[in-house]
């Protein structure tokens, strides 16, 4: 008796699939965040200073 489609080799095989595709998706986020954390700070070290009046 098969009590679900994950008890044989292509659902064995679909899940480990499933899992690699799940992996690096929080891979690709995990660096997607570094890279826009890194990026932010740099654009806010080269911005000129917002509170600084101009001078005339």
């Amino acid at each position: 008796m098969i009590l679900s489609p994950a008890f044989g080799i292509m659902g064995i095989l679909y899940a480990i699939v499933m899992i690699a595709v799940a992996v690096l998706a929080v891979y690709a986020l995990v660096l997607a965040i570094i890279y826009l954390r890194l990026r932010i700070a740099e654009l806010k070290r080269t911005a000129p200073p917002r509170n600084n009046p101009p001078v005339r």
